[in-house]
C-alpha cells in the first residue's frame, strides 16, 4: 500500500476519475433529455461491458470462473445498478449541482459501513465529528425545503431519498469490491460488473417503456451516450477499480469531494442551472466534514503502519521475540478515542 501511495500511476488514474465523472452528471442529463431514463443506463452498461469482456477473451485471457462471475455480479448491481442507474432518473428533476452535492457525503457512508461491517474497524473520535459535520451541511443544503414542507413536491423527497440510496449501494459496492477483488484482470471485471448492471436493467426498460417507437434521440443526447460508454465508463471505471485495489479508502474516496465542485461548473456553464447560496453553504459544510473524516482516517492508517513496520523491524533485530506494535502515549489525541459503532 505504501508503495502505491508513492507511485504516479494511481494517482493519474485518480485524476482520470476526477475529470471524467466531474462531468458524467451533466451529460446524463443531456442523455436522458430525449432517452428515457432506464434506456440510458441499459444501453450504457451493456453496450460498454459487452465491449470490454469481448476484448478481453480476444487478448486471450480466460473465461473466469462460476465463483467469480457472482462476485463480480453482485459489484456490478451495487456500483452501477443500485448506483448510477438511479441518477439517470433524479436529473430530470433536481438540478445536476444538488445531485452531486449529495454524492460527496460516500465517503461518509464508506467510513460508517467500514465500522459496521466485518471486520469491523474503529473510527476515531474526531472522524465522527467530521460524519456529523457532514451530515449537519446535509440538513443546511435541504433547508429550504424542510422549511416549507407543505410546498415542497413528493418528487423530491423521492429524488433525495433516490440519491441517498444511490451513495449507499455505491459505497456498499465499494467496500465489497475492496473486501472481495477479482481473479480475473480488472478490464474483465469491469466489464462484467458493467454486463450484470445492463442486463439487470432489461427487464426495467420492458416495465416502464410503453411507446419504443416514441423514442427519437436528439444528436446531444446521442454524443452524451457516446460519451458516458467510451469515458464514463470504459475509461473512469477501470481507472476508479485500480484506485480502488491500490490506494487507501481515505485516498480512492476523495473523488466525492472533487467531482461535485466540477459537476456544479459544468452543470452552470454548460446546463445553465442556478447555484444559490444555500447549495454554496451546505456544499462547503458537507466537504468539510467529509475532509476532515479523510484527513483524520488517513493519519490514523499511516500510524498503525509505521508503528506497525517500526515492531517488524525490531522483531527481526531480535529473533525470537514477538512484538506487537502499540500507539505510544504521545501519539495525538484522536489515535486513542477509536470507537467501533456496533
Amino acid at each position: 500500500m505504501t508503495k502505491a501511495l508513492l507511485s504516479w500511476k494511481p494517482y493519474l488514474a485518480l485524476l482520470t476519475v476526477y475529470l471524467i465523472w466531474g462531468t458524467t452528471a451533466g451529460s446524463i442529463k443531456l442523455g436522458v433529455d430525449t432517452l428515457p431514463s432506464a434506456l440510458l443506463p441499459c444501453v450504457r452498461f451493456t453496450l460498454a461491458g459487452m465491449l470490454l469482456v469481448a476484448f478481453c477473451l480476444l487478448k486471450g485471457e480466460r473465461v473466469p470462473s462460476r465463483q467469480d462471475l457472482k462476485t463480480q455480479g453482485i459489484i456490478g448491481l451495487l456500483l452501477f445498478l443500485g448506483g448510477n442507474s438511479i441518477i439517470c432518473w433524479t436529473v430530470k428533476y433536481v438540478t445536476t449541482g444538488f445531485s452531486g452535492i449529495l454524492v460527496a457525503t460516500t465517503p461518509l457512508w464508506m467510513v460508517g459501513l467500514s465500522a459496521v461491517l466485518p471486520p469491523r474497524e474503529k473510527i476515531p473520535f474526531l472522524s465522527l465529528v467530521g460524519l456529523f459535520i457532514g451530515f449537519l451541511g446535509m440538513a443546511v443544503l435541504l433547508s429550504p425545503q424542510l422549511t416549507h414542507l407543505g410546498n415542497t413536491s413528493s418528487i423530491f423527497w423521492l429524488c433525495l431519498a433516490g440519491l441517498l440510496l444511490m451513495t449507499f449501494s455505491w459505497s456498499l459496492g465499494s467496500i465489497y469490491a475492496r473486501k472481495y477483488p477479482s481473479q480475473t484482470s480488472l478490464l474483465m471485471s469491469v466489464g462484467l460488473q458493467n454486463l450484470a448492471a445492463g442486463l439487470a436493467l432489461i427487464p426495467v426498460c420492458l416495465l416502464t417503456i410503453h411507446d419504443w417507437s416514441a423514442i427519437q434521440p436528439s444528436p446531444k443526447s446521442a454524443l452524451a451516450l457516446v460519451y458516458l460508454v467510451l469515458m464514463g465508463t470504459m475509461t473512469a471505471t477501470p481507472c476508479y477499480m485500480y484506485v480502488l485495489q491500490t490506494m487507501p479508502v481515505s485516498v480512492s474516496s476523495t473523488f466525492a469531494y472533487v467531482t461535485p465542485v466540477l459537476t456544479l461548473i459544468f452543470g452552470c456553464i454548460f446546463l445553465g442551472e442556478p447555484i444559490s447560496q444555500t447549495m454554496i453553504v451546505g456544499a462547503s459544510i458537507i466537504l468539510a466534514g467529509v475532509i476532515l473524516v479523510q484527513y483524520i482516517n488517513y493519519r490514523w492508517v499511516a500510524q498503525r503502519q509505521t508503528l506497525a513496520a517500526r515492531a517488524e523491524a525490531m522483531s527481526e533485530q531480535q529473533p525470537g521475540r514477538s512484538l506487537q506494535p502499540q500507539i505510544s502515549p504521545s501519539a495525538p489525541q484522536e489515535l486513542h478515542e477509536g470507537v467501533s459503532v456496533q
